[in-house]
């Protein structure tokens, strides 16, 4: 994480350095080469007068010509993350520059020391370098046309400049190509290796918790299953407990109703006997009577057929003593 937070902060420093130098070069040409008079322009033929029309029309193709450009899209904003990155990078140079200072490995007239060079090369070493007349890095040269060099005797646009391509620059960016790119590498390496671990991570847990559904699915099925059959056994129990209760209850209802109707049947058949044995009983009674009436009616004729005979009897003999 430091190696690419170090590396960034590199570019970022480099990118800034190159319009330094070319503004500080412009600069110093122009400090070297005197101002080349002009001719005189009285003896020149004085040029025909533009057309007042064609003048006021200019400025307004102009102006078309500026609203047709199209407009450059802004930058993009810096992610927390990265500047989180930059601010570690920014830290580890830091750092870098106090080891080598501490170390002796500095000798720098620029402040804050380069980094470029300390990176690159472990030392910084422009103070040599100036007063031997061997030309300075970019970095440098940018610091001193910026304000930022100092070194008593010296200015910067009579006595520093680039050293030569053949004489170091190219050797020093060949070291910065080999060690930048080295790093990037790394870290791009490691950043795709994370990538691929995420990728794996997130595909493991992704196969995970579509193990965990279908396990959970088809446990729930299991305990759906196992309920039904729990409950059509427990159905199945409750109905023939059920038609076994309404069977012992229908038998029972249908032995109460067989002892009522049989009471009641008893009951009506002691009435109907008793009834029957009444009105014979009174029959037997009603028979008695007309025979004790018919019997007593026979005595009563009986008797008076006594009574007759008697007194036909007694008029017998009073007929029989008048007779004599």
């Amino acid at each position: 994480m430091r190696r690419f937070a170090t590396l960034t902060l590199l570019s970022l420093a480099l990118g800034l350095v190159g319009p330094a130098l070319l503004v500080a070069q412009d600069d110093a040409k122009k400090d070297a080469k005197p101002v080349e008079t002009k001719k005189d322009e009285a003896a020149k033929p004085a040029e025909p007068k533009k057309d007042e029309a064609a003048k006021k029309e200019e400025p307004k193709k102009e102006e078309a010509a500026k609203k047709e450009e199209p407009k450059e899209a802004p930058l993009p904003s810096i992610p927390p993350d990265v500047e989180a990155k930059l601010e570690k990078a920014r830290r580890a140079v830091a750092e870098a520059i106090v080891a080598a200072q501490d170390a002796g490995l500095v000798e720098t007239t620029v402040t804050p020391p380069p980094i470029l060079e300390i990176l690159i090369t472990g030392r910084a070493t422009d103070a040599r370098q100036l007063k031997n007349r061997t030309g300075v890095s970019p970095e440098v040269f940018g610091a001193w046309f910026t304000g930022h060099g100092k070194l008593e005797g010296f200015t910067a646009q009579k006595d520093v400049r680039i050293v030569n391509p053949s004489e170091g620059l190219s050797e020093l960016y060949a070291q910065r190509a080999s060690v930048l790119d080295r790093h990037i590498k790394a870290v791009r390496d490691a950043k795709a290796g994370d990538e691929a671990k995420k990728k794996a991570d997130e595909e493991a847990k992704m196969k995970a918790a579509e193990a965990k559904k279908k396990a959970d699915e088809e446990a729930k099925m299991k305990a759906d299953e196992a309920k039904k059959k729990a409950d059509a056994e427990a159905k199945m129990k409750a109905d023939e407990a059920k038609k076994k209760a309404d069977a012992e209850a229908k038998k029972k209802a249908d032995a109460e109703a067989k002892k009522k109707a049989d009471a009641e049947a008893k009951k009506k058949a002691d009435e109907e006997a008793k009834k029957k044995a009444d009105e014979e009983a009174k029959k037997k009674a009603d028979d008695a009577k007309k025979a004790d009436e018919e019997a007593k009616k026979k005595a009563d004729d009986a008797k008076k057929d006594e009574s007759k005979a008697d007194d036909a009897k007694k008029d017998d003999a009073k007929t029989d003593k008048s007779d004599k």
